[in-house]
């Protein structure tokens, strides 16, 4: 690994992305983790015509997902990436995974998050004629997650 810059803004090799067994993901061209959460407006029935009728909004749970999209290499496959050696679509991957995203600054330190139990949502391939180059994507529901 390249050594990382002294500097307060974070580079993109600094991060390692592994699967359930340790092992680095591959050469990651995005990672994307969203944290989301429904709001339930409450409205007033004949409220003063003059102000909005939201009368309050009430925060639901949240929800965790991951879209990793990497470059697809000969050695393995985006299943075998993730850890997942039993299947060749969506429907056969029947046990969720884990996901570990470390990030090591420039002292050594490091910041680890952990995506327990991520269920795949969709798993693809885009070719790219103009850049020859060739990326798999997977969307991942996340369960739970541990900042450590």
């Amino acid at each position: 690994m390249a050594s990382i810059p002294n500097r307060k803004t974070v580079v993109s090799y600094a991060y390692t992305v592994k699967n359930n067994n340790g092992k680095a993901i591959g050469t990651l061209q995005t990672l994307t983790i969203a944290m989301n959460r429904q709001l339930q407006r409450i409205f007033e029935i004949n409220r003063n015509a003059s102000t909005v009728d939201t009368f309050e909004i009430v925060p639901g749970r949240s929800d965790y997902s991951i879209s990793i999209n990497r470059l697809e290499t000969y050695e393995n496959s985006l299943w075998e990436a993730l850890g997942i050696s039993n299947a060749d679509e969506v429907s056969k991957a029947t046990s969720p995974i884990n996901i570990t995203e470390i990030l090591i600054g420039p002292n050594g330190e490091t910041r680890t998050t952990e995506y327990h139990n991520c269920w795949i949502a969709s798993i693809g391939k885009t070719i790219q004629e103009g850049t020859i180059t060739v990326s798999e994507n997977v969307s991942l529901q996340v369960e739970y997650i541990v900042v450590a």
